[in-house]
């Protein structure tokens, strides 16, 4: 998921960049300018839903350490799952 919100970030950057150029270079067509911002808006929203810059550090805690036990169980049931295959 983290590779999918950075691309999303990249693109939101590249959006932002064009939308500056955009405006910073010469006459400006005000529709193609709010088209080029809500773009950039569009794909700001899902990286930084992706991210979730805004979690609390708690709950952060609480999601790694559950990820870390998924892990462990995985591995423990990974290796008899495989035994019995053979």
């Amino acid at each position: 998921m983290r590779t999918f919100s950075l691309l999303f970030v990249f693109i939101a950057l590249v959006l932002l960049a064009q939308f500056l150029i955009y405006v910073i270079r010469g006459p400006v067509d005000p529709f193609i300018a709010t088209v080029i911002f809500v773009s950039f808006l569009l794909c700001l929203a899902p990286a930084l839903y992706l991210l979730k810059p805004f979690e609390s550090r708690d709950a952060l805690r609480r999601r790694r350490e559950a990820h870390k036990e998924r892990e462990k169980r995985k591995n423990t049931n990974g290796g008899s799952s495989r035994d019995r295959g053979s």
